[in-house]
């Protein structure tokens, strides 16, 4: 997909989203952002303001109740997660634990079926974008803090990296690993 690097990637247009029940909830009250194309976006805010039903509504966890979602010009409003060229990495991440850190990585290519080679050569780069080469080997649990979700957010940048969402409690984590993506 060639795209001029001011032109949105993701674009989000007048999205809202209404958990309707015994008291109805808007979550997401006409949201409109852009994202260009291998942009660094982070979202924050106190909690309970939408950050995360945002990211569920990008990813196709759920569906907005007005709006429209733009992938690449193309809406994508209303396809399923599986047919979105998106992942999204939350908090509350799932690791294998009985995997190293770099079998958790390539995880998601091996799925795709992506030759040995290519996959060990991604794993390597992606281990050296956030600086942990040294932990390539060893169990998710005998690393280092805010690294388990590094796992698993780069191995999904890689295995499609035409969006990627992440949250983290570690604003100091995401922003030097934001310098490293934008430099590479």
């Amino acid at each position: 997909m060639n795209q001029d690097a001011n032109a949105a990637a993701i674009d989000v247009v007048g999205v809202s989203k209404i958990f309707r029940g015994a008291d109805e909830v808007r979550a997401l009250d006409d949201v409109s952002v852009a994202i260009r194309a291998n942009e660094f976006f982070t979202l924050l805010g106190p909690s309970g303001c939408g950050k995360t039903t945002l990211l569920r509504v990008i990813a196709g966890f759920e569906p907005p109740t007005m709006g429209s979602l733009m992938l690449g010009g193309r809406d994508i409003s209303r396809l399923p997660p599986n047919q979105r060229p998106v992942n999204t990495v939350f908090q509350s991440y799932a690791l294998f634990p009985h995997m190293s850190v770099a079998h958790n990585i390539a995880f998601g290519l091996e799925m795709l079926g992506k030759p040995k080679g290519e996959i060990r050569d991604t794993v390597d780069a992606m281990l050296r974008l956030v600086q942990m080469e040294e932990l390539k080997a060893r169990p998710p649990r005998r690393s280092r803090a805010d690294s388990s979700s590094a796992w698993r957010w780069l191995g999904r940048w890689r295995r499609i990296r035409r969006c990627c969402c992440w949250t983290s409690r570690s604003r100091r984590w995401i922003s030097s690993c934001a310098r490293r993506c934008r430099s590479s």
